[in-house]
């Protein structure tokens, strides 16, 4: 019987080929320090619009399309069910997450179920513009405050879970706010998973350009909350009955 793969990476990808080709030969060695039973997928596009694929196969890393659409909630979606790993790591392709800090949340694994790399813990930081900055601190104090998440940072998507109860989730967001879906499903849902935060900084996109369109961006959060309340709602009636 094959074992079982201990470390899985997944990264969601669009037309960051320029930014894989200088991550990718600094991040696989970082990973295989971590553990020498891992995998890395990046989670292109449905069909190829750059050379992600030819990057990927250069560095031994593996390529998979996205399925059931092109979004970004289709990409991490699509990354996860690609993986197998008794840990899986959600991360950036950009290049503005930094391979150097990884071994933080690895070594924070065996403590609980989910490792957050925060921005907005004691060492934390970000390279973001300032109106950027204030984004981020609105968005992560509204989902704090409305959903009584545990944690400084929600929407950053570096991030270590346990692979059973990351697969298990059912997830619907389409947008970025995937992110702080699997958060509040991972809390709040019937696993109550427990979390810790490690000091990581935020860096600038190494090639390329933003995906994020600020009034898509803008909504999809705000639809994302009213979604995960009705969650949270239906999660606590279940816990009372």
């Amino acid at each position: 019987m094959e074992e079982q793969l201990e470390l899985s990476v997944v990264m969601p990808a669009y037309r960051e080929a320029d930014s894989l080709r200088m991550l990718l030969p600094n991040l696989v060695p970082a990973v295989a320090k971590l553990s020498n039973r891992f995998e890395i997928i990046v989670a292109d596009s449905m069909t190829p619009v750059d050379d992600t694929a030819e990057v990927c196969g250069e560095n031994g890393v593996r390529c998979v399309p996205r399925r059931g659409g092109n979004t970004y909630g289709d990409a991490v979606r699509s990354g996860i069910e690609s993986s197998s790993g008794r840990y899986v790591l959600l991360m950036d392709s950009d290049g503005s997450h930094n391979p150097a800090e990884l071994f933080k949340l690895w070594n924070q694994r065996g403590k609980c179920d989910l490792v957050i790399g925060s921005r907005y813990v004691r060492g934390g930081s970000t390279e973001n513009p300032a109106i950027l900055i204030l984004m981020s601190r609105v968005l992560n104090l509204a989902y704090k405050f409305a959903f009584h998440l545990p944690v400084a940072d929600v929407s950053n998507s570096l991030r270590l879970y346990r692979g059973e109860q990351l697969r298990s989730l059912h997830l619907v967001s389409s947008n970025f706010d995937i992110v702080e879906e699997i958060l509040i499903r991972l809390v709040a849902g019937k696993t109550h998973a427990t979390v810790t935060e490690v000091p990581v900084t935020f860096e600038q996109r190494k090639a390329g350009e933003s995906k994020r369109h600020l009034p898509t961006f803008v909504m999809s959060y705000f639809s994302s909350m009213a979604k995960m309340r009705a969650f949270r709602n239906e999660e606590m009636a279940k816990n009372k009955q």
